[in-house]
């Protein structure tokens, strides 16, 4: 096996050393990336084999069957005969129990999907203080954490670029792992391309490995459509994608909303779930965002979205899914009608049903594009060029939620046009002009972010009567003496206080008001 040296000396260390009492080590990690195979190199390792009296391998899977796998078990180590397959499950357990009683035992349980299985299989395992050990391997880290006795959870790590290629090398060219020089540098972008992850490499060089690896026309074409040769990696995050709850499937297919590669801003990722109405609101002191938190840590646990940023405190502040991955929900997504990206303008569509009625153009440079009217979702994300859009937001887009045009300009007419979208929960826009008066009819909006605005006669002061807003967010934003109060108001930023402004009055307004940024006229920042 090649990568993945030094956990295998460090886990073989762990395995023939440590307590006496029976101990487990747990390797978790993301779909593909080798959990199955470190867990074979452990078990047939000479150290390994040595130490043990007896050694054995059950795979539980999704499709967990009790009986079969403690059969599978016990036919490692004797015959079964008709008595032993007349058992019952609770005999079949004490049988494998007195077997494993007063011996040193490797016991490798692969694929654990559940906690309630975990506690079902464990119980023939006896604990004689002699040593006895238990991998376990799953790809959701609160069963790892869960089955811990004393070791710490492994997390397995992606590979390196190097570890990708001499994995590549090893499976194309066979013994003597030469690569001939001509395709040497195809052969490594497509390593590269893998993205670390075993199984991708281990596809391709399967390819790779079945014609003439010599000619460099065949590795470019491998190199150019490598994603639509990775049938076998969709197939294991399918697996992984059924597993997950049906709320927490929505909100991760909503990664296919952003670029591939793409560091996700949590924030901005949780606020986008709420007006989406994918977060269930809590029957306790929680709110949305703290729930819409946990889901997110639940998708992490899930090792399908991975951690790509902490702030300095340990806060997690961006996530990112594998390319794979990526290229997983696009497909899920697309074929679902849950999004559709249109690659010219990387914009994004999320119509909310398969069989609207009426058609809607969009227009933008070098785009056009014709959709359903019953649309919930437009994002545009980041491009170099950032378009000029002029878009008929009217009585065609009454069921949009969410309006992201952060990363384009945009012409005069839309501006007037937002008023009419009473339905939108999340708007994010970029300005040079003006914020037009009748805003306040947006009664659900919740998170209004605009850019591009600082002059205080651009920006109406009926802002403050929208008593649905958690999230406020503009480039300047003036106070004003307000009349009711903003109870759902959690974050508010920039916000400039004049003099003739009382503002123990202004702040009494905002009950909940969780972060603050503001400038007292005449003075520096402050930051409550």
């Amino acid at each position: 096996m090649v990568g993945f040296e030094q956990e295998t000396e460090m886990l073989t260390e762990q395995l023939v050393t440590g307590p006496r009492e029976l101990d487990l080590i747990s390797i978790f990690g993301m779909p593909g990336l080798g959990k199955t195979t470190l867990a074979k190199k452990l078990y047939n390792h000479e150290a390994i084999y040595n130490r043990f009296d007896i050694r054995l391998w059950c795979c539980s899977s999704q499709s967990y069957d009790k009986r079969a796998l403690l059969f599978q078990l016990l036919g490692l180590i004797s015959e079964l005969d008709d008595s032993t397959k007349n058992m019952s499950n609770d005999e079949l357990a004490e049988k494998l129990y007195k077997h494993l009683k007063r011996k040193r035992y490797l016991i490798v349980v692969d694929d654990i999907w559940s906690h309630e299985v975990w506690d079902d299989i464990k119980r023939p395992f006896p604990d004689d203080d002699n040593g006895s050990r238990i991998i376990l391997t799953t790809r959701l880290e609160s069963i790892a954490t869960y089955a811990m006795i004393s070791s710490n959870p492994h997390h397995l790590r992606l590979f390196t670029e190097e570890e990708s290629w001499m994995l590549m090398k090893e499976k194309v060219f066979k013994e003597d792992n030469y690569c001939p020089q001509e395709i040497e540098e195809i052969g490594k972008q497509i390593a590269r391309k893998c993205g670390g992850l075993p199984l991708a490499v281990v596809l391709v060089a399967g390819l790779l490995a079945k014609h003439d690896h010599k000619k460099v026309i065949y590795w470019q074409d491998v190199a150019e459509s490598l994603k639509s040769k990775m049938q076998g990696c969709m197939d294991i995050i399918e697996s992984s994608y059924q597993h997950l709850p049906i709320h927490l499937k929505k909100c991760f297919l909503y990664f296919a909303s952003f670029l591939e590669e793409q560091k996700v801003p949590v924030q901005k990722l949780i606020r986008l779930w709420i007006a989406k109405i994918f977060v269930e609101a809590s029957t306790g002191s929680k709110s949305l965002e703290m729930v819409a938190m946990d889901y997110l840590m639940d998708l992490i646990r899930s090792n399908l979205v991975m951690v790509a940023k902490l702030n300095f405190s340990g806060e997690l502040k961006a996530v990112h899914i594998h390319d794979l991955i990526h290229e997983f929900t696009l497909m899920k997504a697309k074929s679902g009608n849950f999004s559709l990206r249109i690659h010219d303008q990387c914009m994004i569509i999320c119509p909310s049903s398969r069989g609207s009625s009426g058609r809607l153009n969009i227009v933008a440079p070098a785009c056009e594009v014709s959709f359903g009217r019953n649309i919930t979702t437009l994002r545009f994300s980041p491009s170099v060029n950032s378009p000029l859009v002029d878009l008929a937001l009217t009585g065609s887009w009454k069921h949009l939620r969410v309006l992201d045009l952060s990363s384009v300009k945009l012409r005069k007419t839309l501006v007037d046009a937002l008023q009419y979208l009473i339905h939108l929960k999340y708007s994010e826009l970029r300005y040079s002009d003006y914020i037009p008066f009748p805003i306040c009819n947006l009664t659900e909006l919740q998170t209004f972010i605009v850019t591009g605005i600082y002059r205080k006669d651009c920006i109406p002061n009926s802002i403050w009567d929208m008593r649905s807003l958690r999230h406020l967010h503009i480039s300047s934003i003036y106070a004003c003496q307000l009349l009711q109060d903003l109870d759902n108001l959690i974050t508010c930023s920039n916000l400039v206080i004049f003099p003739g402004v009382c503002y123990k009055k202004f702040m009494k307004r905002l009950p909940n008001l969780e972060k603050l940024s503001c400038r007292l006229y005449g003075s520096g920042r402050i930051s409550c």
